[in-house]
């Protein structure tokens, strides 16, 4: 599973996103296909995973294999990473110049701190 920055942001064809009330944009994929959505959780939480680990998408081999849903895709963090880097890199490259990277965009590195944290 390779993806680019349009598939990782948008996660396919089939999820698509919400905006809040407070105008933040929220993942949303269908509610009858829980593997679909447990796998789109997964790679993005990748993506923080990797940037709290400072696994760069020049080292993405650094990212460990995961069998949550099977051997064929232990490397689908791996691969994520590959194809667009980690959590940092992706903001950088697609929004940084529109909205600058600071508060609930950032990473998690403190109880009170920003909404983005890895779980691992």
């Amino acid at each position: 599973m390779f993806l680019n920055d349009t598939a990782l942001i948008s996660l396919g064809t089939n999820s698509r996103h919400s905006t809040t009330r407070d105008g933040a944009i929220a993942l949303v994929t269908r509610e009858d296909d829980p593997q679909w959505s447990d796998f789109v959780f997964w790679v993005v939480m990748g993506t923080f995973i990797a940037e709290d680990k400072l696994i760069a998408k020049e080292i993405f081999g650094d990212m460990v294999d995961v069998f949550a849903f099977g051997s064929n895709f232990k490397g689908m963090h791996r691969h994520a990473i590959s194809a667009v880097g980690n959590y940092g890199e992706i903001y950088s490259r697609s929004v940084e110049s529109i909205v600058p990277r600071k508060g609930r965009n950032l990473l998690n590195t403190n109880p009170f701190g920003p909404q983005l944290y890895s779980y691992f």
